[in-house]
């Protein structure tokens, strides 16, 4: 026994001086300071894609659950262990639309993948397993005010928080569900409509809310992979099936007095269809996904993309083969390759930049394939494998259950979640502008940079990355059964040294991720497009000057390089910005004040100031007479078009990216 423990403590300081020259390791760079993000049009809409996959069609029996998270390009990741809490008596959990629940006396300790800022980007796993992560499903119901007008929403409704109260509250799947129906019942829900995934180690559920009370949740079956893709999933429904069927009490009923679905029509009730939104139901955004998964489950899937974006797609599928963590790895990393769909002249064009929207895009900023194993401890059965940025350009980490710390690069924020005296609420959606950005020793930052980097040019580097990230996973899969098989001998014997067993592992291979994209930024070739992906970050760094000459050296590489041509003009702009803003008369200011569809201007102190609905104000900074910056955000501009008698007709969003939209003046304030 003691050569035994002796042996093990060698090797735990291995790990450990591993970790400590992986963080060391770390170089100074600038500090960014980019804020918060401007609202996202439905035309430019990035939502999520999920697949859960049932234990019979596994390699090892194991259920397992992959998600992206496509928010933005901009969004940045903290993951955070949260441990158990005692509640002093008359404790409440604050919500994020203005009302409270009671809390309960002890919650329980769970991982927090959290991407600031976002209500419903957070992916949750607790101590006994249970995970919760979701898939934005918009809803053909009434906007909120109206939906709380007639009761159906209570104290603002449940929101942002809902998986953190399961995650804290439940011990396994089943209880999670059935907790969330409890509080819908009551509270209801504030968004449009979602689909929360719910998996535990023995179980998983597909929760799907409807704003208000409406709601149904599905258990996954055994021997089928359910798929979801920013639209309802749930079909069939049979609500005498308790075991696997949880419904709000007048689901059917309430579908049937909107009009929404007739009994007499011949067809059984579809829920999906009598519940979504139009607008995603059938967008090729949505189904071209869902085929693709699909697809990549079945060879011979029935369903033609075509046909699927007619909204016919099923919530499920038998694969054809038993799957592994890795088979759900290479299907985050896809971008329909060897289909018809696939636009990119052999990578010519970077998959993330075509007219179609594959699973693996731009706007994906992390990706996690959770790997569920009911006969081990959750410690060490539960493993989340998460890749930062798009997963195709990146690669995964696995993080066990059982780790207690986690280093501070990938944890980097200007304060932290575990210790902080704030609310939930008040820390989520009220972070400090250096939030978003923290140089180079920042996991967020460091993998952006890189990805950007073999983004820039996809075809020229993608083969190099996915070289260095294929020999890193292969090594950490090749290790796995090794450093369980001591984890489960470990825990047996000792937990405590079991857990800073695992602890010290996944922290040492997460350093070594950090190490691997510092080495793969160095060996990537110097294009226009690397050089140019180098000046945009150097640009949402503040860092203008260097920025610039980023930008120049692409146009010297390649003149005339649209993006960094582009760039070279925003960059200047803030420079120049920064070194004094223009005058622009207060009677000039005044005509812009107003509301232009959902976008709001109002005149302060001499100011102009912009509130998009839902987001947070920004100060505009005069560019000239008629454009302007926004104060925090570098990315985008608002331009006031005039109309002939003098006034303003609309005013124009210009982003980074090219992107162009238009929110005409409301009647009232002409």
């Amino acid at each position: 026994m003691k050569t035994t423990r002796n042996s093990i403590m060698v090797l735990l300081s291995l790990m450990l001086s591993i970790f400590t020259a992986a963080a060391l390791s770390a170089h100074d760079d600038p500090d960014p300071n980019m804020h918060g993000k401007p609202a996202v049009h439905w035309s430019e809409w990035r939502g999520c894609t999920a697949l859960i996959a049932g234990r019979k069609t596994t390699i090892d029996g194991s259920i397992l659950f992959a998600k992206s998270e496509d928010d933005s390009p901009d969004d940045i990741d903290f993951l955070w262990y949260i441990p158990r809490k005692r509640h002093a008596p008359g404790s409440v959990v604050k919500l994020q639309n203005g009302g409270s629940i009671p809390q309960v006396d002890e919650t329980y300790a769970y991982f927090w993948d959290q991407c600031p800022g976002t209500p419903f980007s957070n992916n949750i796993i607790n101590e006994w397993g249970v995970s919760l992560g979701s898939n934005a499903c918009p809803s053909r119901e009434d906007p909120v005010e109206e939906v709380a007008a007639r009761g159906d929403i209570l104290d603002g409704g449940l929101a942002f928080q809902l998986r953190i109260i399961l995650a804290e509250r439940s011990k396994t799947a089943r209880e999670a569900v059935e907790a969330a129906a409890e509080l819908l019942d009551t509270y209801g829900y504030n968004a449009s409509g979602r689909c929360l995934h719910i998996v535990g180690p023995e179980s998983a559920w597909q929760l799907q809310m409807v704003r208000g009370k409406q709601y149904v949740a599905r258990r996954v079956r055994d021997d089928e992979v359910a798929i979801v893709a920013n639209t309802y999933s749930i079909r069939e429904v049979d609500p005498d099936d308790r075991d696997n069927f949880v419904c709000s009490p007048r689901l059917i009923e309430y579908a049937v007095e909107r009009g929404w679905y007739d009994p007499e029509g011949g067809e059984p009730f579809d829920f999906a269809k009598a519940y979504a939104n139009p607008l995603s139901y059938d967008h090729i955004g949505n189904t071209d996904r869902h085929w693709d998964m699909a697809r990549l489950l079945d060879e011979d899937f029935p369903i033609t993309w075509q046909e699927a974006r007619t909204g016919i797609m099923p919530g499920s599928v038998k694969p054809d083969r038993k799957l592994s963590v890795q088979d759900l790895m290479a299907i985050f990393r896809d971008h329909f390759e060897g289909t018809v769909l696939d636009s990119t002249d052999n990578y010519n064009i970077s998959p993330h930049r075509t007219s179609v929207r594959p699973i693996c895009c731009d706007a994906s900023h992390r990706t996690t394939v959770i790997q569920q194993r009911k006969w081990m401890p959750p410690e060490i059965g539960t493993v989340l494998w998460r890749a930062l940025e798009p997963s195709c350009l990146s690669g995964y980490v696995p993080w066990y259950l059982g780790v207690t710390r986690i280093p501070s690069a990938f944890q980097m924020a200007p304060f932290r979640a575990d210790t902080t005296h704030l609310d939930r609420v008040d820390f989520h959606f009220d972070m400090p502008p250096g939030t978003w950005s923290l140089g180079l020793d920042s996991s967020g930052d460091l993998f952006k940079l890189m990805g950007n980097l073999i983004d820039g040019d996809y075809g020229e580097t993608i083969y190099t990355a996915r070289r260095v990230w294929d020999e890193f996973e292969a090594e950490t899969f090749d290790l796995q059964p090794v450093i369980e098989k001591t984890a489960m001998k470990l825990y047996k014997k000792d937990k405590a040294l079991a857990l800073e067993y695992l602890t010290l592992y996944s922290n040492a291979l997460a350093c070594k991720s950090l190490d691997t994209a510092r080495e793969l930024i160095r060996a990537l070739p110097e294009t226009a497009g690397t050089l140019t992906a180098y000046g945009t970050y150097l640009f949402d760094a503040a860092e203008y000057d260097s920025a610039i000459g980023r930008f120049e050296a692409a146009l010297e590489h390649t003149p005339g390089y649209p993006d960094a041509v582009s760039g070279l003009e925003w960059a200047k702009v803030q420079k120049s910005i920064e070194n004094g803003p223009v005058s622009v008369p207060a009677s000039t200011l005044e005509g812009y004040a107003g509301a232009y569809g959902p976008r709001h201007f109002e005149l302060r102190d001499g100011s102009l100031y912009y509130k998009r609905e839902g987001q947070k104000e920004f100060r505009l900074i005069p560019i000239d007479e008629t454009t302007f910056a926004l104060d925090g955000y570098t990315k985008f501009r608002l331009h006031f078009v005039p109309d002939c008698p003098g006034g303003v007709e609309k005013v124009q969003g210009i982003y980074f990216d090219g992107r162009v939209d238009e929110s005409y003046r409301d009647s009232t304030d002409r």
